[in-house]
């Protein structure tokens, strides 16, 4: 399952995906983003390979591990 917000990145070395989302909070450990479509999840920071804005009104894209987006069903 994949979508239009959620592409393959081919130019990098590690198994990751550019998922463009919006940032909403994070703590020591964790980013919870949003969606384009709605849906929350929070992610380990570990598998997030990009630096992100704090910054809540724009979309972001973010490189995040294969493995946490299929746990999720996304990919």
């Amino acid at each position: 399952m994949t979508s239009n917000y959620i592409l393959k990145d081919h130019d990098s070395y590690e198994p990751v995906s550019i998922v463009k989302c919006y940032y909403m909070s994070d703590n020591k450990k964790t980013v919870v983003v949003r969606l384009p479509n709605g849906k929350v999840i929070c992610l380990p920071k570990t598998t997030i390979q990009s630096e992100f804005s704090k910054e809540k009104k724009f979309l972001q894209e973010f490189h995040i591990d294969d493995w946490i987006l299929r746990k999720f069903g996304l990919i």
